[in-house]
């Protein structure tokens, strides 16, 4: 029996369907999920959650705890210190200090539901999953239901523009039941989600199932995208159902093929890079480019073109595989790393990665509380070298932006580079309000204040509590009532 595969982009029901899958299959294998420079791995066993890891910040044990309100901002700060210190794991550092509040399984438990909840937040992210077995050592000694997770995730965590897209791109198809019955206990819905359930298996378009509820578009739309990707309901063309004939099926010959690609990928998988290159660890770059072309011209995904997806997929991840192994050691420094950690199973490339972005953190965090105590030059130097660290991080850029010009509020050119460093953050991460409150800042200095609105509406729209945004919202709007008044009493 073929084992179980797929891949796809994160932000897409596909991914749904696959948790599905591995849930109700009750599955073993690995997900590996990407976006940049952002990475997880996801491990299944029976179709429970059994572990994972990540090099994603808000993921990391000490601010999974320190998101979640189990301690506070202090706290988190100084035992993220030790742990930078002492090359100690967070849990650890937190309980010798008496700050755990709660049992460390639990805080674990919590940190693994989260790292799965975050995935449906990694925009322009891609996924793959393969069914296979689970190394031991990556598995913990407690697992988690897979489903209320997923469900979780696109309710609170998916990005709006995305389950948007979505509706207005099937707004006209037809809502059928689909191919999965919806069992009470898989996701303990509300009589009002499940009321929305039953109406989009009603027959009607999706335009006329959504048109008379009460729900809010966003929630409504997020529980549309949940359902289709759980595929308790079907989205179909109206009169253009395609005949099952002319659904693709698998050949003999593709069939044998795909087996042989699988066999293939599972065997490079348990090798090291030379392996995978057929070569050995002292062959010159002329032989190390001669076994690659072989293999490159093999398995190139662009052979493949007429091919079955499954068959290309699973080309494309071998030839992925055998290319970063010819580029890591055909790049000295990264030959150097892979070389040594072939020789003390350490992987240094992740140790720094990972050590880069805890300090960045600690760096962030040392320059938002020197922000609030106006030492604005300090501060600068810490948010300067927290997006050094980790250049990924929208936020980072923001609070550097924010104090580049709050250091000089007056200076065009201070302004400028402002807004360009807190651009570049919202570039990065669209999602957080802070920056686009900033901005707003800076553009009504500027004299433009409809951009600032623009900016401080946003900023409220992604974050309700954020009282700065809305007071510059209503202090505009009363303004604005304000000049109304003058002049109907000037026109009188």
């Amino acid at each position: 029996m073929a084992l179980f595969s797929s891949s796809g982009h994160i932000n897409d029901p596909q991914l749904i369907t696959v948790f599905s899958n591995i849930a109700i299959r009750r599955l073993d294998g690995i997900m590996r999920a990407e976006a940049g420079k952002f990475k997880k791995e996801l491990y299944f066993r029976n179709g429970l959650l059994v572990g994972g890891r990540s090099n994603i910040l808000k993921e990391t044990f000490g601010r999974v705890l320190f998101e979640n309100g189990l301690i506070n901002q202090p706290d988190y700060e100084h035992s993220l210190k030790e742990v930078l210190d002492k090359k100690k794991k967070h849990g650890a550092v937190l309980q010798e200090q008496g700050l755990l509040p709660i049992n460390i399984n639990d805080a674990l438990k919590l940190q693994l539901r989260m790292r799965l909840v975050y995935t449906f937040s990694m925009t322009d992210g891609s996924f793959h999953f393969r069914e296979t077995n689970v190394p031991d050592n990556m598995v913990m000694q407690f697992s988690l239901p897979v489903l209320s997770l997923v469900a979780e995730g696109v309710k609170l965590h998916m990005p709006r523009s995305a389950v948007s897209e979505f509706v207005n791109m099937n707004i006209d198809k037809l809502c059928v039941k689909g191919r999965t019955q919806y069992e009470p206990t898989l996701l303990n819905l509300s009589q009002e989600e499940l009321n929305l359930l039953t109406k989009l298996t009603s027959g009607k378009t999706l335009k006329q199932a959504l048109s008379d509820i009460s729900m809010e578009p966003d929630q409504a739309d997020s529980l549309v995208f949940l359902f289709t990707g759980m595929e308790f309901v079907a989205l179909k063309e109206v009169h253009k159902e395609e005949p099952a004939a002319t659904k693709v099926q698998l050949t003999e010959e593709h069939k044998k093929l795909l087996e042989e690609f699988k066999d293939k990928l599972d065997d490079l998988k348990d090798k090291n890079y030379y392996e995978c290159l057929n070569i050995n660890q002292q062959a010159n770059s002329a032989a190390i480019k001669k076994s690659y072309f072989v293999l490159a011209k093999q398995y190139h995904p662009d052979h493949f073109f007429d091919y079955p997806r499954e068959i290309k997929e699973t080309a494309s991840d071998i030839f992925t595989l055998v290319t970063t192994a010819y580029e890591t050691i055909t790049n000295d420094e990264e030959k150097k790393k892979y070389d040594e950690y072939l020789k003390t199973g350490k992987k240094q490339t992740e140790n720094d990665e990972a050590d880069k972005i805890v300090r960045a953190e600690l760096q962030f965090q040392k320059g938002q509380i020197l922000l609030k105590t106006n030492n604005l030059k300090e501060a600068l130097e810490n948010f300067k070298w927290a997006v050094e660290l980790n250049p990924t991080e929208g936020e980072y850029f923001s609070y550097f932006g924010w104090a580049i010009f709050k250091l000089d509020p007056d200076s065009e050119q201070a302004r400028a580079k402002a807004l360009e460093y807190i651009q570049r953050g919202l570039q990065l991460n669209k999602e957080q309000d802070t920056g686009y409150y900033f901005l707003g800042r800076i553009l009504k200095v500027k004299g433009d204040e409809q951009k600032a609105m623009e900016a401080f509406r946003t900023s409220y729209a992604k974050n309700q509590h954020n009282i700065d945004a809305l007071r510059e919202i209503r202090a505009f709007e009363l303004s604005q009532k304000g000049q109304k008044g003058v002049f109907k009493k000037l026109f009188k």
